[in-house]
């Protein structure tokens, strides 16, 4: 699995220039960044005019003992200490065992801000370096997922235990930031990260990255990092806060991102596909970052382009993590991969008939398929009995798709241009 993640703006920028003196995949400490900065500035960034959802981007570092999982977590604190090293250093914990252990945490924290500041700060960065032994105490408290989820979500967060007291308070958190950041490995990946956790929507919120072994290094040491861009960036935001908005390009790429996740999931087993159900809006989060990291609340072509090449590489990594699929063996494919891998084989469409053989698909399943985007639909009137239904796959759009060498590819070289952006195709 090659490294083509673009590292963008001061944050790339940044990660480049400390890279060769760590011994870790420079990849590993752009994604403890990206979480690192989520966390700081979800407080004054929204996706939304109602100003209910921020750019919440929480990651897993996954790589065997001695990769170098905790050098990246590390050396990205290195690089954001300037810009939001206070804030890491009050707002960060660990060994959150339980959904009411969470609450309980951020609602002490706010209740203490409030009172000390007048103001009540929610932010939380949890950092997991022995995930897998979270994960064994978590898996006993059913409510720890549906915490997780709704503190991505930035839903209310609340625990509803029995009072013990007259003096005893609900807990309950409105809008809390909660941003996980973990390092696990392959193997206790596949063995503790629960796929039904993963349908229920709880582990599709934590993008996974694989490291890669890097040579040893003879001396090392964490060099200055000029982050001035990033310590700005951070005071522009701090002025007040910004809802951000995609330019009509980034827009496209939005759009264009949501087909590519629905023909992902279709055209995988179960088991994979609920791990990558929320890759267009977790590329959306990740631009949202990289543009609040050049002060500015316009999302640009730019900043989807490379947030797709960091969430296309957690993708190959969830791919290449479940691919023994979940328990013993993989789930055997249903009709609507069936369908998209008939349309595959044959670029030219299948007629609807045809097509429902091949499948197990029925009518209904296409006209549904052909609604969300899925499949393509031409009617063929040749001859003087009954119009003829025939299914293609989608045809390229108007994007850039770049092949393993970096070259874009020709049109009639694209026959899926949505999984051939993602690169996975």
């Amino acid at each position: 699995m090659g490294n083509d993640v673009v590292f963008y703006g001061p944050i790339g920028r940044a990660v480049e220039a400390v890279a060769p003196f760590v011994e870790t995949d420079p990849v590993g400490i752009y994604a403890s960044c990206l979480s690192m900065w989520s966390m700081a500035i979800s407080d004054r960034v929204y996706l939304d005019a109602g100003m209910r959802r921020s750019p919440l981007v929480s990651t897993a570092l996954v790589a065997g003992t001695g990769t170098g999982k905790g050098v990246a977590t590390d050396a990205a604190r290195h690089v954001m200490a300037e810009s939001i090293g206070d804030i890491l250093g009050l707002r960060e914990t660990s060994g959150i065992t339980s959904g009411a252990a969470l609450v309980d945490h951020v609602y002490q924290q706010m209740v203490r801000t409030g009172e000390a500041y007048g103001v009540e700060d929610k932010r939380v960065l949890v950092v997991e370096e022995e995930w897998t032994e979270i994960l064994k105490r978590a898996a006993r408290d059913p409510s720890f997922t549906s915490k997780l989820r709704n503190a991505w979500d930035c839903r209310v967060l609340r625990n509803t235990t029995k009072k013990k007291s007259e003096n005893d308070v609900p807990q309950e958190v409105r809008g809390a930031r909660v941003v996980f950041h973990t390092h696990i490995t392959q193997s206790d990946w596949r063995k503790y990260v629960s796929f039904d956790d993963a349908a229920g929507g709880s582990f599709n919120r934590i993008l996974p990255v694989a490291l890669k072994r890097v040579p040893l290094l003879r001396t090392r040491r964490m060099p200055e990092v000029d982050t001035s861009e990033l310590v700005d960036a951070f005071k522009w935001l701090t002025e007040g806060r910004h809802i951000m908005r995609p330019t009509r390009g980034a827009d496209h790429l939005n759009w264009i991102m949501r087909r590519a996740e629905a023909i992902l999931i279709a055209s995988t087993p179960e088991h994979q596909g609920v791990f990558v159900s929320r890759t267009a809006e977790s590329t959306y989060r990740v631009a949202a970052l990289l543009a609040a990291s050049e002060a500015t609340d316009r999302i640009t072509r730019a900043h989807m382009e490379a947030a797709i090449s960091f969430v296309r590489y957690s993708v190959r990594t969830v791919l290449d993590l479940t691919k023994q699929g979940p328990g013993k063996g993989s789930k055997k494919a249903g009709p609507e991969q069936k369908v998209l891998r008939e349309l595959e084989a044959h670029p030219g469409g299948v007629r609807s008939a045809v097509l429902q053989r091949a499948s197990g698909a029925n009518a209904a399943d296409l006209e549904d398929m052909h609604n969300r985007g899925l499949i393509a639909l031409r009617v063929i009137k040749d001859g003087p009995g009954r119009p003829v239904k025939q299914y293609s796959l989608p045809k390229p759009l108007d994007v850039n798709i770049r092949g393993n060498s970096g070259a874009v590819l020709p049109a009639t070289a694209q026959p899926n241009p949505f999984l051939a952006l993602l690169n996975i195709a």
